[in-house]
């Protein structure tokens, strides 16, 4: 399985470990790095985020300041080109558990 870095430039915000698959995503452990506190409240926001978004209003208002921070996924093997955040892949994070599609 794959892991990736998640970076905020030079700066580790997390490690993913992928262990496993739910359809369309890939399941991770998710572990904090340095970064982690300065986007964890962002991370939290949008893991909390359930139900119905009929126009994707809400969708928006959490996922744009995520993007907006330029995070990137690095496999850890150097094997691919990293991914950006919400171009490239998605990820969810919730806790010590990570969504991870791309």
């Amino acid at each position: 399985m794959t892991r990736w870095q998640l970076l905020q430039g030079d700066v580790l915000v997390g490690e993913l470990s992928e262990y496993g698959c739910d359809q369309s995503f890939f399941l991770a452990r998710f572990s904090p790095g340095p970064g982690w506190e300065s986007v964890r409240p962002l991370f939290e926001a949008w893991a909390a985020c359930r139900g119905p978004d009929p126009d994707g209003l809400r969708f928006v208002a959490l996922a744009k300041p995520l993007q907006d921070l330029g995070l990137t996924l690095a496999p850890v093997d150097g094997q691919q080109t990293p991914l950006r955040l919400f171009k490239d892949c998605m990820v969810r994070i919730d806790g010590a558990e990570a969504r991870l599609r791309y």
